[in-house]
């Protein structure tokens, strides 16, 4: 554990540059402070975290999550960072307005900059409502006796991405991962079973009693592109399996947070296609701001769970 620093727009792009040279990726300092500059507030404010995936290539992203309301949209529109007739932005205006106690949480590229808005609804919340908010398309609203025959009832965010035209919804599950019930859940996708050795990290590093599990959906058409199985907060100094690359972003990617939180996701599509995105704290007190929200988390401050499956990182670090 470490002491907690504050946001530092100077450092932070001393940092940003840093992070992107580590991982072999393109960035942009001017498209960086025009964020800054836009969303000055909430990056002071909230917790801020870094996310790339195990692509080569894989973008290097940054977030905020704020503590308390914002229209985001808004501020995005008038810094010129989203268009003003985007139809994902009106999306997020109707989930934001669900629900009193939402927030609007941003993730940036580091090259192109705002790419995706989040909105935290405040708490656990009903699917059936989430998919019913007026200017949810129909597409999307027609899965939801599907997602409620896999028990995906509660809901904590959402989300929609600018660049794909996508939305996400992040369900918490009420059981642990079992074979049968994770080939069920990737089958939404098109996926199939993950092979044994990843099945054994996903259960070795997710909650025994539930855990975070997304779905994206193409807006236009309502197909289910991916989803994604999350172990939130990972016990100090240990990791699933993960490429040279993933390595390296954990241990090169500066994080100035009282409590240190890694992250993985495993992400499933149609055919076979996989991959795996990884998130590591910044500053803002991340830890506790997911604990503030109830979020499943791998090691919540107790002795982690280790399966003798979970790997050592490259150069001997755990």
């Amino acid at each position: 554990m470490t002491s907690a620093v504050g946001f530092s727009p100077s450092r932070f792009l001393q940092d940003v540059e840093a992070t992107a040279d580590l991982l072999g990726v393109d960035h942009s300092l001017p498209t960086t402070r025009r964020v800054l500059d836009a969303y000055e507030e909430s990056f002071h404010r909230g917790a801020v975290l870094w996310r790339t995936d195990d692509r080569p290539g894989g973008a290097l992203n940054y977030r905020f999550y704020d503590r308390v309301p914002i229209d985001s949209v808004d501020i995005a529109v008038r810094a010129g960072l989203l268009g003003p007739h985007s139809r994902t932005a009106g999306l997020v205006s109707a989930w934001s307005s669900l629900y009193d106690g939402s927030t609007e949480l941003c993730d940036f590229d580091a090259v192109r900059g705002l790419v995706k808005t989040w909105v935290y609804l405040g708490g656990m919340r009903p699917v059936a409502e989430v998919l019913d908010a007026p200017g949810v398309p129909d597409t999307i609203r027609r899965h939801h006796d599907r997602f409620r025959e896999l028990g995906l009832t509660s809901v904590r965010h959402v989300a929609v991405d600018y660049q794909h035209d996508t939305a996400n919804l992040y369900f918490r599950t009420r059981e642990g991962l079992g074979p049968a019930g994770v080939e069920r859940l990737l089958a939404l996708s098109g996926g199939g079973a993950p092979d044994a050795a990843t099945f054994r990290d996903m259960t070795a590093f997710t909650a025994p009693d539930g855990h975070t599990f997304s779905v994206t959906l193409r807006l236009g058409t309502g197909r289910i592109e991916r989803v994604g199985v999350y172990a939130l907060r990972l016990p100090a100094g240990r990791f699933p399996r993960v490429n040279e690359r993933l390595a390296a972003f954990f241990r090169g990617a500066p994080s100035y947070d009282e409590e240190e939180m890694n992250a993985v996701a495993w992400s499933f599509g149609a055919g076979g296609s996989r991959y795996v995105k990884a998130e590591r704290s910044y500053c803002g007190r991340l830890v506790e701001l997911m604990r503030e929200w109830n979020s499943p988390m791998t090691d919540p401050g107790e002795q982690p769970r280790v399966s003798p499956v979970a790997a050592r990182l490259p150069n001997g670090e755990r």
